[in-house]
């Protein structure tokens, strides 16, 4: 069996497609409970710092991305969902935080295969933005979501966050090492409180890192994308 199981193309066209049946929640379709706590970073191609997240324009106009979120605890209904991965790549022009209606983000999806089918399931209602929460309202930024894959996630972060990485079979290698300068004290992290345009939601401390790897194929990037700026968020998410 190949390291990529499976591609399954989901949705081409101006939305998201919500699936009509929710095969990873109750008997009677109904959206159970749900709860995910985990960290996540980016790798991207504005340059550091991010204004994406100070609420600002992307630097050259649109960006280019790999998103990863690893999940330590969590589970959906009676779906556990502890220590899987979900990496998204993809690109969106304009501002996505001011209501801007010609903003568009487009995105593609690999879900952690080392999870069983429930899981996968699970995994993909959650972060495709179809049972609400923090990821329902990212979601709802998406206009395209073009496919979901299922291969292994794995992850690493240093417990000081001194680094953070993360691989997809042979298909992404992305990762930074925490940003630091002559001036900075080396036993801390260079950090943003109250972040303005979190990708994970409100109330989450940025912190910040410097490209190391951005390889990343499965999605049609409109012009060539090396990664500059990298952040660290920890998240805590419910319905």
């Amino acid at each position: 069996m190949n390291d990529l199981e499976v591609t399954m193309c989901t949705t081409s066209g101006a939305s998201p497609v919500v699936p009509a049946v929710v095969r990873a929640g109750t008997s009677d379709g109904t959206l159970p409970d749900w709860h995910l706590r985990g960290e996540w970073f980016d790798v991207c191609s504005c340059a550091l710092p991010c204004p994406c997240t100070f609420a600002q324009t992307p630097t050259h106009g649109d960006c280019l991305f790999t998103l990863v979120w690893q999940v330590h605890e969590g589970h959906f209904g009676d779906v556990r969902l502890d220590g899987l991965g979900v990496v998204a790549l993809g690109e969106f022009a304009g501002n996505m935080w001011v209501g801007d209606p010609d903003a568009t983000m487009k995105v593609m999806l690999y879900i952690d295969a080392k999870g069983d089918q429930a899981q996968r399931d699970a995994l993909e209602q959650i972060f495709a933005g179809h049972v609400g929460g923090w990821p329902g309202q990212f979601g709802s930024l998406i206009s395209e979501l073009r496919e979901v894959r299922y291969a292994p996630v794995h992850f690493e972060a240093a417990e000081d966050l001194s680094y953070w990485r993360a691989r997809v079979a042979d298909k992404v290698s992305v990762g930074a090492t925490a940003l630091t300068g002559p001036t900075a004290d080396p036993s801390r992290r260079v950090q943003l409180i109250n972040s303005p345009g979190a990708e994970v939601g409100p109330g989450q401390i940025a912190t910040w890192g410097v490209v190391e790897s951005d390889h990343a194929e499965g999605f049609d990037f409109s012009h060539e994308y090396r990664g500059g700026s990298s952040k660290h968020f920890p998240f805590d998410w419910r319905p």
